[in-house]
């Protein structure tokens, strides 16, 4: 009978040695199962963010691009407008003695003015407030007032993408003036 009672203490001290150790790890358990939970969520929302943000990415890739389109197509007409005053003496002259000519010219500036001050950077901008003071002014030289456009020039070109352009003003005025070494020479 002694040896029933101990081999029922036994099991009964390993039964309830099983229970604390069961017990004792249930929490880790517990805590294991709640993180990998937790991570899974957390993948999921990381992913669906991920989704949104490559998304959004897209979006405003396709907006630049489109914003570019647009950007360089009032450039362009902005260096029309530039180029014209500056090679067509006829047109030149009528906007002296034509004042709904001058009118049409002077909107088109103000209009194409605006579109810079909205898609060009601070000193593209500013370059050009420059440039359309000097120009209004009583006499402007005449020299002065294609450097500047060539300067400005060289600024919208960075502006449409070609940030570290080696080009200056000097390689734009020699495309636009068959005579420039000789002009650049006399001002010394």
């Amino acid at each position: 009978m002694e040896i029933v009672v101990t081999i029922l203490q036994g099991i009964l001290i390993f039964s309830v040695w099983f229970v604390y150790s069961y017990l004792k790890k249930l929490p880790e358990q517990v805590h294991a199962k709640n993180l990998k939970a937790f991570e899974l969520d957390l993948n999921k929302q990381l992913e669906t963010f991920k989704s949104d943000l490559t998304t959004d990415l897209e979006l405003l890739k396709i907006n630049e691009s489109q914003l570019h389109i647009h950007k360089t197509q009032e450039f362009t007409n902005l260096i029309e407008i530039f180029i014209l005053s500056l090679s067509d003496p006829d047109y030149t002259n009528r906007l002296n003695v034509d004042p709904e000519l001058r009118k049409e010219h002077h909107r088109k500036m103000t209009d194409l003015g605006t579109k810079l001050f909205l898609f060009a950077s601070d000193e593209t901008v500013k370059k050009f407030v420059e440039w359309r003071k000097f120009s209004l002014s009583e006499s402007p030289d005449p020299i002065k007032l294609v450097e500047m456009l060539a300067e400005l020039l060289v600024l919208i070109r960075k502006d449409l993408g070609y940030m570290h352009t080696e080009c200056t003003k000097d390689d734009f005025l020699h495309i636009l003036l068959k005579d420039w070494n000789e002009n650049r020479a006399t001002q010394g």
